[in-house]
């Protein structure tokens, strides 16, 4: 009797070792980190600018240590499948993305994210789209023609927080209006400029139809963040890997 006792709780140990072990899959399968970039150059000395600037040679390091260590990039409408119908995400799913739509965005692509395979998200401000320094319409359709995804960042690039509700509401519906005209897709996903939201701007995201947005900085995202509050890691300039890497495995 007291042999059966044991055989039947070392069974049920069993049974609770794959039962706990198969629960920590599904919640590494939920955590995606969300790295937030805006530009890539040395620009030498550190200054007001660093927290919005990587160095050429760390963005390659960055890129190649996920690269090598089997992590997958995705775009936000593979997350927002994931989250509303249940689709899978592959292994090790993280996503990179870059705000503003600086014309480098281009040469970043070509040089860096296209001969490693990377889908890449673009938050671009429809306002700046042809201006000096800013992407070309015909660029921000190359670059989906690519494989990378173009999204929403408002308008103008104003502080969300501090505009009156008219503008707030349009700043979000006229951007997401002419990124579909262009584009040919449902773009469903923003980013705040400079990270800065509230209640009310959540609000008029939703009201937007926007079905997922995200904010600048905060830990990975998982399946429990909110749909319209998704953190992202912010990368800056002079950041040794180790610190990247911290922030890929944190819990």
């Amino acid at each position: 009797m007291a042999l059966a006792w044991i055989v039947v709780a070392v069974a049920a140990c069993g049974v609770l070792w794959w039962r706990t072990d198969a629960a920590a899959d599904r919640a590494q399968a939920c955590r995606v980190p969300i790295l937030m970039y805006h530009h890539v150059g040395d620009w030498g000395a550190p200054g007001d600018w660093a927290p919005w600037v990587v160095k050429p040679a760390d963005f390659e390091a960055q890129m190649d240590w996920l690269r090598n260590h089997h992590y997958h990039p995705i775009t936000m409408r593979q997350l927002q499948a994931h989250r509303e119908h249940g689709e899978p995400l592959p292994p090790r799913p993280v996503m990179i993305t870059f705000d503003d739509g600086w014309g480098e965005d281009m040469w970043i692509a070509r040089q860096y994210l296209d001969p490693r395979g990377m889908p890449t998200v673009f938050f671009v401000y429809t306002g700046a789209v042809g201006a000096p320094g800013y992407l070309a319409w015909s660029d921000v359709k190359a670059l989906e023609a690519g494989g990378h995804e173009v999204l929403s960042h408002t308008v103008s690039h104003p502080n969300l927080q501090q505009v009156p509700d008219a503008r707030l509401a349009s700043e979000m519906r006229d951007s997401r209006a002419r990124l579909e005209q262009e584009l040919g897709h449902p773009v469903e996903c923003i980013a705040y400029p400079f990270g800065s939201y509230d209640g009310r701007v959540v609000k008029a995201a939703a009201d937007a139809g926007y079905r997922l947005a995200v904010i600048a900085d905060g830990p990975s995202a998982t399946d429990a963040s909110p749909a319209l509050e998704l953190p992202r890691w912010k990368m800056a300039y002079g950041e040794p890997l180790p610190l990247f890497v911290q922030r890929l495995r944190a819990p």
